[in-house]
C-alpha cells in the first residue's frame, strides 16, 4: 500500500511539472502570468520510479536467483508488463504525426529513430536531445537496460547476483565519465543515473532482512527524502551534484521509509492513492495526451479570466481521471492478454512451482 501511494506521488509530480510548463505557453495566449515552479524539482518523480523499480525487482524475484529458466521468465514478464501500453501510445503518436503534424512540438524523426524508439534504444531527436518518439519513454530505455542486467544476475545465487550487479553498474557509471557524448547509446546507458536502480536493490535487501521502524523514524526519513523535491542552492549548489546523489539518495530514503515504516491507515485518501498508484504507468505515459488538448480548451473557454494556477490543478485532475480510465479499460486487459500469450507455455511448465508475485508495483 505504501509503495503504491509513493508511485502515485511520483507520477503526479511529473504531471504537475509538465502542467506548469504548459502555463508558459498559456501565458502568451491569455495574458496571465505563468506559474513559476523553479523552486521545485518535480522531475524527482522519475528518480523515485527508478529506485522503486530496483526495489520491486529484487523483492519479487528474490526466490528466483539461481533457479533454472529464471532469467527468461523474468525478462518475459517485464516485457509483457512494459511493452504493450508503450507501443500502443507510440503508435498513437505516429498516427497523430501523420494526421496533424502541426500539433507536435518536435517532428517525428527518421525511420531508424522510430525503430529505435520501439526497441528501447537511445536515439537523438532534434538538437542535443536523446528522446524516443514518445518522449517520456526515455526512462524506459534505462528500465530495459536494468532488466537485462537483472535477468543476467538471476543466473547466480542472490548474494553473488547482487555483487555482480553492483560491480557492473558502478563500473559502467565510472566509465560513463570517460565516454564521448557523441557516442549516443554508450553515453546514455553509462549515465550515473543507473545507480538509482542499485539503490532500490539495496533498499529491498534491507526490507527483506526484517528491519522495521516506527512512525517517528519513518517520518524523519521521509522529511529528508522530500528534500529531493526542492531545489537547494545552499549550503551547496545542487545543480553541481550528479543526479544520482542530488535526487537518487533522497528517493532511496523515501522508498526505504515506505518499505520499512508502518502501513498507512486505511482511509479514503489512501485508497485513492493506491488506485492512482496502480494506474501510475498509464498516468506517466499518457498525461501529455491530456495536457495539450486541455491547454487549447483553456484558451478558448477560459482565456485570461482565471489564474493559470487553476489550470495546473484542473489539468492534473483531468490527467489522473484519464489515467484511471486508461488503466482499467486498456492497460490492464491489454497487459493481461499479452502476458497470457507470452507466458502461458512457461507457466504451464512451472505448474508445480511457486510463481513470481504478480503485483505490479515497479516504475513505468
Amino acid at each position: 500500500m505504501n509503495l503504491q501511494v509513493l508511485r502515485a506521488l511520483a507520477a503526479l509530480s511529473v504531471v504537475v511539472a509538465h502542467a506548469l510548463h504548459e502555463t508558459e505557453t498559456l501565458a502568451g495566449a491569455t495574458g496571465r502570468a505563468a506559474v513559476d515552479g523553479s523552486a521545485w524539482n518535480l522531475g524527482f518523480g522519475v528518480d523515485i520510479f527508478f529506485v522503486l523499480s530496483g526495489f520491486i525487482m529484487t523483492h519479487t524475484a528474490a526466490s528466483e536467483f539461481g533457479r533454472s529458466g529464471a532469467p527468461r521468465r523474468f525478462f518475459l514478464r517485464r516485457c509483457a508488463r512494459v511493452i504493450p501500453l508503450y507501443w500502443l501510445l507510440t503508435s498513437v503518436m505516429l498516427l497523430g504525426a501523420l494526421v496533424a503534424p502541426s500539433l507536435l512540438t518536435v517532428p517525428i524523426g527518421s525511420v531508424s529513430h522510430v525503430l529505435a524508439s520501439y526497441f528501447f534504444i537511445p536515439s537523438g531527436r532534434g538538437v542535443d536531445e536523446v528522446r524516443p518518439v514518445l518522449a517520456l519513454g526515455w526512462t524506459l530505455n534505462y528500465e530495459m537496460l536494468f532488466y537485462v542486467f537483472f535477468a543476467a544476475a538471476l543466473l547466480l545465487p542472490i548474494r553473488l547476483g547482487v555483487v555482480w550487479l553492483s560491480v557492473l553498474m558502478v563500473g559502467m557509471a565510472l566509465v560513463g565519465n570517460l565516454v564521448d557524448p557523441n557516442h549516443v547509446q554508450i553515453a546514455f546507458w553509462t549515465s550515473p543515473i543507473i545507480l538509482e536502480f542499485l539503490f532500490g536493490v539495496y533498499v529491498a535487501l534491507i526490507f527483506r532482512s526484517g528491519v522495521r521502524i516506527g512512525g517517528g523514524a519513518a517520518l524523519g526519513l521521509m522529511a529528508v527524502g522530500f528534500l529531493g523535491f526542492i531545489r537547494i542552492s545552499v549550503p551547496w549548489d545542487d545543480a553541481a551534484l550528479p543526479q544520482f546523489l542530488r535526487s537518487g539518495l533522497p528517493a532511496a530514503l523515501l522508498v526505504l521509509a515506505a518499505a520499512i515504516g508502518p502501513v498507512l491507515p486505511q482511509k479514503r485518501l489512501v485508497f485513492w492513492g493506491v488506485a492512482l498508484g496502480d494506474a501510475s504507468y498509464s498516468l506517466y505515459l499518457a498525461h501529455p495526451f491530456v495536457l495539450r488538448p486541455m491547454r487549447a480548451i483553456w484558451v478558448k473557454l477560459v482565456g485570461g479570466a482565471l489564474p493559470l494556477g487553476l489550470f495546473v490543478v484542473v489539468a492534473t485532475l483531468g490527467a489522473a481521471v484519464f489515467a484511471l480510465a486508461l488503466f482499467k479499460g486498456v492497460e490492464k486487459p491489454l497487459t493481461s492478454r499479452v502476458q497470457r500469450i507470452m507466458l502461458g507455455s512457461a507457466q504451464r511448465k512451472r505448474a508445480s512451482t511457486d510463481p513470481l508475485p504478480t503485483a505490479d508495483t515497479e516504475s513505468a
